[in-house]
């Protein structure tokens, strides 16, 4: 099915046979110094500057553990607390009131990003638009910047 225009399969054949009449080009002098470093770099990072996949088992266990205590501890100084298993309506409201005022906050401002975008002339949209991504992408580019100097540096 898949076959080959035989002009393609002249053409591929031309560059073998041009390939491989090429002299080999030596590797510059510096390569096998700069990649033997860079090795060594590379395992002289510690544990907790690697992909945390990568990190000793008991270390993983340890951080896994330790991060469900945060949970648990946020979780129960954030929840009233219950009695056994029954709720009564007073709590369940002290639960809903906070969610009722979250969703009010997001729809006053659902409503005034609806009132902005209809009474806003478009290009005014596009000018505010174009320096938000301009701004975006500037600090992404001093970031990567900073980072190659700081990586550099070590």
């Amino acid at each position: 099915m898949n076959e080959r225009h035989p002009n393609e399969e002249r053409l591929a054949d031309w560059a073998d046979r041009t390939l491989k009449q090429l002299p080999a080009r030596p590797a510059p002098a510096t390569l096998a110094p700069r990649v033997l470093a860079r090795l060594a770099r590379q395992q002289v990072v510690p544990w907790h500057r690697k992909p945390w996949m990568n990190w000793p088992r008991h270390f993983q266990l340890l951080s896994v553990l330790l991060f469900a205590g945060i949970v648990g501890s946020v979780a129960g100084l954030l929840l009233p607390s219950l009695d056994a298993m029954s709720l009564s309506a007073a709590t369940t409201q002290e639960w809903v009131k906070p969610v009722s005022t979250t969703m009010g906050v997001l729809s006053a401002l659902g409503n005034a990003a609806s009132l902005l975008l209809r009474n806003t002339h478009s290009w005014v949209l596009a000018i505010v638009l174009g320096v938000l991504a301009s701004l975006y992408f500037s600090c992404l580019g001093l970031g990567a910047a900073c980072w190659r100097i700081v990586a550099n540096t070590r």
